[in-house]
């Protein structure tokens, strides 16, 4: 049983599937990944032990629950100059803080913000959202798709005026890292990758779309005028070269 290559249980598009892939991908973990329909995929947590938290890694010795939990059982096998967060003050505040700033209120923002813009594109999400389930489950997928929709409209709090205010939240998060790495640095950090620095690229991914980010989302090209103007807007900031920097580098 030990031996067994784990496999992640994800909503592919998800935020929190990005990070864990590229998280076991630093920590050089072999592992399969099974795609599942969003809100179903929650269900098939709890037949193997989980409590509904996607993504969650199961199989081969372990069951782990969110990317947090990746990280905090992979970490300590990692070199100290590999490790995402090491243990010495301040700086395990400091990336403790950074991982509730970037995966915490901006992970959420982000989201809120694509789907807003993107569910009633339905030709071109129901194709992303096939894209790599099984076919039985892919065929049903423009049968539920209005009911997804609806699921991600009140999970997600998808009206006009939060999403406003969560484009603004965004822009305050830019603010704040563009202001933080004004001094060249190459890691939120300083001179070492950290968990921080994983959350801030995943967290922004669906709105930058850097090179090597390869999670089913749309492309710029099948996105509405009023997203490509906030990705332009974005795109332009100090921060969204440096995420370009961490895929191309680091991540990915």
């Amino acid at each position: 049983m030990t031996g067994k290559t784990p496999e992640l249980l994800t909503f592919a598009p998800m935020i929190d599937s990005e990070l864990a892939r590229q998280l076991l991908r630093h920590y050089g973990v072999a592992y399969s990944e099974d795609d599942h329909l969003f809100g179903w995929v929650s269900l098939l947590t709890m037949r193997n032990g989980g409590f509904l938290q996607v993504p969650m890694l199961h199989g081969g010795g372990v069951r782990l629950d969110g990317p947090r939990e990746i990280a905090e059982h992979y970490d300590p096998t990692m070199p100290a100059d590999k490790r995402l967060f090491p243990p010495e003050q301040p700086l395990r505040t400091a990336i403790d803080a950074d991982w509730e700033r970037y995966n915490g209120s901006l992970a959420g923002d982000s989201a809120a913000v694509s789907y807003f813009y993107m569910l009633p594109e339905r030709s071109v999400m129901v194709p992303l959202f096939q894209r790599s389930l099984k076919p039985g489950e892919a065929r049903i997928v423009p049968a539920v798709y209005g009911a997804l929709r609806w699921l991600f409209k009140v999970l997600l709090g998808l009206e006009q005026a939060k999403i406003d205010d969560a484009v603004l939240r965004i822009r305050m998060a830019f603010d704040a890292t563009d202001q933080r790495i004004a001094d060249g640095r190459p890691f939120l950090a300083g001179d070492r990758l950290t968990l921080g620095d994983v959350a801030l690229a995943t967290a922004t991914a669906p709105l930058l779309l850097p090179a090597g980010y390869i999670a089913p989302v749309p492309v710029y090209g099948q996105m509405p005028t009023a997203l490509r103007a906030i990705v332009d807007e974005l795109r332009a900031r100090p921060t969204a070269s440096f995420v370009s920097r961490l895929y191309a580098g680091w991540i990915g």
